[in-house]
C-alpha cells in the first residue's frame, strides 16, 4: 500500500492514518485495499493502485460493496 492511498482512505472516510492502517484489508484478488470507518454510522471505501475508489454507507454489506466495484462503479 502507498502513502497516497493511505491519505486518500483517511481522508475520504474522515479518519487519522492511524485509523486506516488498523481499519483496512488487502484484497489481492482485485489488486484492491478496503478501509472502513469503525464509528456507528461509518463508511468504508475501496480503493485500488490506480486511486479508482467507490464509497458505501455502512448499511452497504462488504460482498455487495465488491461486487459493485467489480462491475465497474465508481464515485
Amino acid at each position: 500500500m502507498t502513502e497516497q492511498i493511505l491519505e486518500l482512505a483517511a481522508s475520504a472516510l474522515n479518519i487519522s492514518k492511524e485509523e486506516a492502517l488498523a481499519n483496512h484489508k488487502e484484497l489481492p484478488e482485485i489488486q484492491a485495499y478496503y478501509f472502513w470507518n469503525a464509528s456507528r454510522g461509518g463508511r468504508s471505501m475501496i480503493i485500488n493502485d490506480a486511486g479508482e475508489k467507490l464509497i458505501a454507507a455502512s448499511a452497504v454489506r462488504f460482498e455487495d460493496h465488491v461486487k459493485t466495484f467489480l462491475s465497474g462503479r465508481r464515485n
